[in-house]
């Protein structure tokens, strides 16, 4: 990682570090986190600063996004060894407002008997 100095006065350039570095960070801590997982709790949590494409993360955001990002919401009580082709989706994104928009849409044609 390569240390740079910010301009004077800027707390978010002094501070603030990329996804990828606070992933390293935390890697050299013995938590295991991916930049994709880091990059969605931050955008689910508003915890980021963005300048063009660059996410900037400062150290208060950063515990933001542990103390208000989503824990686990396993439904699994199963203790034993699971077995076969699990069903489903575990992925966080949003629905498209494309999609979205085109499933109700369709919905309505359905519904009115003219789709």
């Amino acid at each position: 990682m390569v240390e740079v100095e910010a301009p004077e006065g800027s707390q978010i350039l002094a501070l603030g570090k990329t996804p990828t570095q606070w992933v390293e960070v935390m890697a050299g801590m013995g938590i295991d986190v991916s930049e994709r997982t880091l990059r969605e709790r931050a955008n689910a949590t508003g915890a980021f600063y963005r300048l063009g494409r660059t996410m900037l993360i400062t150290p208060a955001q950063i515990d933001t996004i542990f103390e208000r990002g989503p824990s686990c919401h396993s439904k699994s009580t199963n203790v034993g060894t699971i077995s076969g082709r699990k069903v489903g989706s575990n992925t966080t994104a949003g629905q498209s407002p494309v999609h979205t928009g085109a499933a109700l849409r369709h919905l309505q044609k359905q519904a009115h008997g003219t789709g």
